[in-house]
């Protein structure tokens, strides 16, 4: 097992992506802690799974744009686990709004909780991996945040701030022995990318992934993301930082 005596934290774990991931390094040795905001029942699914197949996860519910509740999310973890060797960056969410008509208070939602949450957990993770010596830091960003989107100005800013927030961040907590990189997976197929979406726009999503990535020919799903992560908390990732690795092109 690749990640044997590693700990570490996954946010947005309750579903999706971050549940995937969850699962995926637990499968490696990881302890984990699955960060969830409003899906207990969710989380719950995933610490069971995980303990099934005889891997060690807690659960802890916080809201990543809250300082307060953040710190208390990492306390917990290193207080549990002695300490903390990783941190994925997967909670996020999306809506869909013309700039023209989008709300403020719709563009601070997605902004506070996919840019403002990755830099208050990123904050309090690396004040105790510099104690520690080392970390591995991962964001789960999007080619959206270079290819731009329609009706999402929102999220793709969140997404191309992500990337720059981490290639800034790599800088400062290198000389730390922490790296800093981001995953953008591109078009993934869960409930949050089908969230709105009409079958023909599903359909014709799928057609345009067989266009542009032959090789594949499909959307991919949340395990297909699973072998990058463990990439870049490995030590086969150990010279790397600042980079933003993509799944598909933006």
């Amino acid at each position: 097992m690749i990640l044997r005596d590693k700990a570490g934290v996954v946010t947005g774990a309750s579903l999706g992506i971050g549940r995937a991931i969850a699962i995926g390094v637990a499968a490696e040795g990881a302890k984990v802690l699955v960060n969830y905001h409003k899906s207990e029942k969710a989380a719950d699914e995933v610490v069971s799974h995980i303990q099934k197949a005889g891997g060690t996860a807690l659960k802890f519910q916080a809201d990543v744009t809250k300082k307060s509740e953040v710190e208390a999310m990492v306390t917990f973890a290193r207080k549990s686990f002695g300490r903390i060797d990783f941190l994925v960056n997967n909670a996020g969410l999306q809506t869909r709004a013309w700039v023209e008509d989008m709300t403020e208070e719709e563009w601070d939602l997605v902004i506070d909780t996919n840019l403002k949450g990755t830099f208050l957990c990123s904050q309090a993770m690396i004040r105790i991996m510099k104690e520690q010596g080392g970390g591995r830091i991962v964001n789960i960003t999007s080619g959206r945040g270079l290819g731009g989107q329609v009706r999402g100005a929102h999220y793709s800013a969140t997404k191309a701030g992500m990337m720059g927030f981490a290639k800034t961040l790599s800088q400062e907590v290198a000389p730390y022995g922490i790296s800093v990189n981001s995953i953008a997976p591109g078009p993934m197929d869960t409930l949050h990318w089908r969230k709105g979406k009409s079958p023909e726009e599903i359909e014709r999503a799928e057609r345009e992934q067989e266009v542009r990535n032959p090789l594949l020919r499909k959307i991919l799903v949340p395990e297909d993301i699973v072998g990058t992560v463990l990439y870049l908390l490995t030590d086969a990732s150990k010279v790397m930082t600042g980079q933003t690795i993509f799944l598909r092109s933006p």
